[in-house]
């Protein structure tokens, strides 16, 4: 269920001359209101008309085709490959889809025999096991073809969104109110040494620089980096204007790299973090609100159905054709790349 119409919302235009935008992105993000978000309350989650998003990207750009044999309308939230190559999407409602052959097949998680329904946010993988994590603490974990919550015994309330493993095995599952779980090789979850300063901060996205080293980014401009056992926030700088709500975050052999709200996309340096410059879309508000890469290339996507591409050799941007207006929250960087999105929305680039 959306949000009351636009509730406190500083950085909107007046209403008057609202309307029409707000058809296209939604309400603007805002730290304090945690937008967009893809909670059960967000509003950020929209089909979009193509009357209100301007012309169609240009023809001439690398395309993604949507894939048609999606029959679920749930909003995915993020999608991976296991070791063997099989495509998994997880998202709202408990959804957990396996592509078999051409088609999409259900695989609903259970805990004793009860069909979970939460909201699944995010996804990673260790050796041969697959996990989704989501709204209240849930974690689910798929071996021997089926998926069952665990870490039930720490009684978690905050949601988690992210989830990601060093090359031991170690896990690492982030989320709301400075919560992030640790499950070592061959252990069990608990929580992870966090420095004071993150203790409320919420993350969205982490990633493993180093086996020693993590990273982590979330909302109001937070980016907290794991060394020698615990976590901190990271002692690079970054601008006061390039500050907001980060959503993903990637190591390629270059560097480390955030993305969020507003078309953000930073670059760690040595003395501070710097914008990338990514493609303006005239008119357009967009959010990136997923980044992979690939090699040494980069991806993004977000609302409006955008995906840009960084290649890797030239360090340019370019805008890609989506074949889509609805927002894209997930992306998976097994070749051929997938993003996914609401109302189950599903793309594969050529």
């Amino acid at each position: 269920m959306l949000r009351p119409f636009c509730r406190p919302f500083r950085r909107c235009t007046p209403l008057s001359a609202l309307l029409g935008p707000l058809l296209a992105v939604g309400c603007l993000p805002d730290p304090d209101i945690k937008v967009p978000d893809f909670k059960p309350s967000g509003v950020v989650d929209l089909a979009t008309s193509r009357l209100d998003a301007g012309p169609p990207p240009d023809s001439g750009r690398v395309s993604w085709l949507p894939d048609q044999s999606v029959r679920n309308g749930q909003t995915l939230r993020a999608i991976l490959s296991d070791p063997s190559g099989q495509v998994f999407a997880v998202g709202h409602v408990g959804t957990i889809l396996r592509r078999g052959g051409s088609s999409w097949i259900s695989e609903p998680a259970v805990d004793a025999a009860k069909v979970l329904t939460s909201n699944l946010y995010g996804a990673g993988s260790s050796g041969s096991d697959l996990y989704a994590v989501g709204e209240a603490g849930v974690i689910v974990k798929r071996a021997t073809d089926k998926w069952q919550q665990e870490a039930k015994e720490l009684g978690l309330t905050t949601s988690l969104f992210a989830i990601t493993a060093t090359t031991s095995g170690d896990l690492y599952a982030v989320g709301d109110a400075g919560t992030i779980l640790r499950k070592p090789m061959g252990g069990v979850w608990s929580r992870d040494s966090v420095d004071a300063g993150l203790a409320n901060a919420d993350f969205r996205a982490v990633v493993v620089s180093r086996p020693d080293e993590l990273f982590a980014v979330g909302l109001g401009g937070v980016i907290a980096r794991r060394s020698a056992g615990k976590w901190s926030p990271d002692s690079v700088p970054v601008d006061a204007g390039d500050r907001g709500n980060y959503y993903g975050v990637v190591v390629t052999s270059e560097s480390v790299f955030v993305a969020g709200e507003y078309g953000r996309v930073l670059r760690r340096d040595a003395d501070k973090w710097r914008r990338e410059s990514t493609v303006p879309q005239s008119g357009q508000t967009i959010h990136f609100l997923a980044l992979g890469a690939s090699g040494s290339d980069l991806t993004v996507v977000g609302t409006l159905g955008t995906i840009q591409r960084r290649d890797g050799s030239t360090k340019t941007w370019t805008l890609e054709d989506s074949s889509t207006l609805l927002t894209l929250s997930g992306l998976s960087t097994a070749q051929p790349l997938r993003a996914v999105g609401a109302q189950g929305t599903v793309v594969v680039r050529k």
